[in-house]
């Protein structure tokens, strides 16, 4: 689904600074900061190894970070279909990042590419790139502005609802334009933080099977949304938020290949808590309501949708060797199934790194997700698990062995599927 295109382009070996990656979902968020942390509070992939970071290139006062990623995979279903046809892929993912070393605010530019190269099915070989940029202005201790922009070229993975299996010949691509501004104020125990982005989707046309192509021109769509946040830190470690958002999605044609008119408006209310338990616990949680509303002044209209809204990224410092990561939350992603509004997402998540050496790190995954497209009886299931074993050599290199399975189980016919795929990726980096 094109809101999750991080996941849906598997942008990992990117490496972009966190703030782009939160502004790629949609506005960046505002979260209190405490003091005391110590190493032990760290996960065990984010802390400090001065003998295996980068070390980057210093320009001033930047720093320039270049990085290369090559990998090999074996996929045991390139198409993710029930008829299973297997090839092996590699992948090369050039990137680079220039961050500021100031003392105050910051700056960063970044430009990355990674390109698909199957060994037989060939016509699915293609590449995807992004640029953009992110800073935050520190007005002062107590206020600071931040902004990110991006631009780039994705496709949708083979799995996305939106493939019409039989029918088209490659994955679906699109561009993406990303803008965010966020503010947030804290003078004292009390804060409050505002945000806006605006994203533009532009489809190109997809080749069909037996010649043609499939039009895309109504899947092209703004996307605007806007939130206000006020926390308060009660205690140490410890601070509530209430949040409302707001988010509109303008169609550029006002009906879809089904003669439906999907733009629509919707509003979040949530509560929650800001967590950072000293040696135990850090992250987020938070409950609430969630609407959003299509046209019903049209010949045919399309469901509204509403209900329990949720989010949970929580990291579990189970002991200085192992972190453990929990992550929950419901989507709402436009689709082009006739008669479905959104695909109404429910997603949980587990995993864990464990340091098994100074510079040897296992990590294990566990997901579970579940899409129902409101509006029909269509609903998917999505189990997944992982395995990968990290292996940092030096500062300029490291080699991961991974292995993942997925599985997608419908309630239709011809929509299942199982894939394993192992993968071998060096990366070097200064």
């Amino acid at each position: 689904m094109v809101r999750d295109f991080r996941n849906t382009v598997g942008l990992l070996p990117f490496g972009l600074a966190s703030c782009a990656m939160a502004a790629a979902a949609g506005a960046a968020d505002v979260t209190p900061t405490y003091v005391g942390m110590t190493a032990q509070d760290v996960g065990v992939l984010e802390r400090s190894r001065p003998e295996y970071d980068a070390k980057g290139i210093p320009l001033g006062g930047f720093r320039l970070f270049p990085t290369l990623d090559l990998a090999g995979a074996y996929d045991s279903n390139v198409f993710r279909r029930e008829d299973e046809n297997s090839d092996g892929v590699y992948t090369i993912a050039p990137t680079m990042y220039l961050k500021s070393q100031w003392g105050r605010h910051f700056l960063e530019f970044y430009a990355g590419s990674k390109s698909y190269f199957y060994s037989d099915y060939t016509d699915e070989n293609l590449t995807d790139w992004k640029v953009g940029g992110d800073g935050r202005y520190d007005i002062s201790r107590s206020a600071m502005l931040a902004v990110n922009a991006h631009f780039g070229e994705m496709h949708e993975l083979w799995s996305a609802p939106n493939n019409v299996t039989g029918y088209q010949a490659k994955p679906n691509r699109y561009y993406q334009g990303h803008a965010d501004m966020t503010a947030a104020y804290q003078p004292n125990r009390l804060g409050v933080g505002v945000g806006a982005s605006m994203d533009r989707y532009d489809f190109t046309d997809t080749a069909r099977i037996g010649g043609g192509v499939l039009s895309n021109d109504d899947r092209d769509q703004y996307n605007y949304q806007a939130y206000a946040k006020v926390f308060y830190d009660f205690s140490p470690g410890y601070s509530a938020f209430v949040k409302a958002s707001y988010d509109e999605r303008d169609f550029d044609q006002f009906y879809d290949r089904s003669d439906l008119h999907r733009s629509s408006h919707g509003f979040r209310v949530d509560g929650g808590l800001d967590l950072h338990i000293t040696h135990l616990l850090s992250g987020e949680v938070f409950a609430g309501y969630v609407e959003q509303h299509f046209a019903q002044d049209v010949a045919t209209p399309l469901k509204n949708v509403s209900g329990l809204d949720f989010g949970a990224k929580l990291d579990w410092y189970a002991a200085p060797l192992l972190t453990v990561h929990l992550s929950g939350k419901r989507t709402l992603d436009d689709v082009t199934i006739t008669g479905a509004s959104v695909a109404d997402n429910k997603s949980v998540s587990l995993s864990a790194d464990y340091e098994l050496l100074r510079n040897v790190i296992v990590q294990a995954n566990v997901s579970f997700s579940e899409s129902a497209f409101v509006g029909t009886t269509r609903k998917y299931t999505y189990p997944g698990a992982g395995l990968a074993v990290k292996y940092l050599m030096n500062r300029y290199t490291s080699i991961d062995l991974a292995y993942s399975y997925s599985k997608r189980s419908a309630n239709i016919s011809g929509a299942d599927f199982s894939d394993n795929t192992v993968s071998l990726n060096l990366k070097f980096h200064i």
